[in-house]
């Protein structure tokens, strides 16, 4: 691999420039050290360096998988690397699309990894949201939609509502109120139910129907309530044997963007503070994306999450590449756009 693939080629310089500083050949000059100094301009120019590391990552088979250390395409990096590259004019942002399109299932949904799960995955709304933000390709995103449309958790069916109304009582949470699944067949889960949300409100544009509303509205009751308490969501539910669940702030952030204009009871509020102390204090790149894409959607300061984002030393060996996309997509949110907002 290419040493820029790792570090990126902003960093080599800058460490070659540090190197001739420290030799006495030359005085260092770091722009970023100027304040006020415009955050705008420097996640722009992390935005490019991570970029030009996704276009070298990308498969020959067309996809991106999760890591260098992987030859296999995953349905996350792929979407999340598209949407990453949607204004992009490279033929990586074509091939990429089209790769997406041949392996969508003949059920209309998508596999976790390219030749798996037949029957599709809960990221299946992830690919709607690519087609979606596209808008060119409307037959797919149909199909993709019509398997959203049928996709529930378990929880829905009578038997297991019964069944977790009177006998399995350990999860604090109303089956009445379900979701979407990881796998099917399975009870719903937060975040693939929240980018369910997401895709069906953005398709409300060309899909109002009776349906896609009732869906929406359920997957909203569902994810209300699965709120931890004092606000934010993990994976799945808020209280298990009686003890509250910490948030996870990937969740938390998801979920918010679903609930973007939601009547939320004080949900909404409760659950922007604690990510907003959590984000204050965090250092992983992948939580500190999806942070400032949740605040950006609701109208809430980014400038200093953008900042520390592109000030942090390690996002140059970031070797996950949804996390790479993830972090592109949260330093252009104010300039292209937000992917993930949804009407208010």
């Amino acid at each position: 691999m290419m040493a820029h693939a790792v570090f990126g080629a902003t960093s080599l310089n800058c460490l070659a420039d540090r190197t001739l500083w420290n030799q006495g050949h030359v005085p260092w000059f770091d722009s970023t050290s100027i304040l006020p100094y415009n955050e705008t301009m420097k996640a722009a120019a992390l935005r490019l360096s991570l970029e030009e590391t996704l276009l070298e990552r990308q498969l020959a088979e067309a996809g991106w998988s999760c890591g260098p250390w992987s030859p296999q395409p995953a349905l996350e990096p792929t979407c999340l690397a598209l949407l990453a590259l949607r204004s992009d004019s490279a033929p990586a942002r074509t091939r990429g699309l089209q790769f997406l399109l041949r392996t969508q299932n003949p059920n209309g949904s998508w596999p976790a990894f390219s030749g798996d799960d037949q029957e599709g995955c809960g990221l299946t709304a992830l690919a709607v949201i690519v087609l979606n933000n596209y808008g060119e390709v409307a037959p797919h995103a149909v199909r993709g939609l019509r398997w959203l449309l049928s996709s529930k958790g378990k929880e829905s069916h009578w038997l297991w509502r019964w069944k977790f109304k009177t006998s399995d009582t350990h999860a604090r949470f109303d089956p009445n109120k379900f979701g979407w699944p990881w796998m099917p067949d399975t009870c719903s889960w937060v975040i693939p139910t929240a980018f369910a949300v997401i895709a069906l409100k953005q398709s409300l544009r060309c899909w109002k129907t009776d349906q896609v509303r009732f869906r929406i509205q359920r997957g909203v009751e569902m994810l209300l309530d699965r709120v931890c308490p004092g606000g934010g969501w993990n994976a799945g539910n808020g209280v298990v044997y009686g003890a509250p669940l910490a948030p996870h702030i990937d969740a938390t952030a998801i979920a918010l963007l679903a609930l973007r204009g939601e009547i939320t009871s004080g949900t909404m509020g409760a659950s922007l503070d604690w990510l907003e102390r959590r984000a204050r204090i965090c250092s992983a790149p992948w939580s500190l994306a999806w942070s400032i894409l949740a605040f950006e959607a609701h109208a809430r300061p980014i400038g200093e999450l953008l900042g520390r984002l592109a000030g942090l030393e390690d996002r140059y060996r970031v070797q996950n590449s949804a996390t790479l996309a993830a972090v592109i997509l949260a330093c252009d949110c104010q300039v292209r756009g937000n992917v993930f907002k949804v009407p208010s």
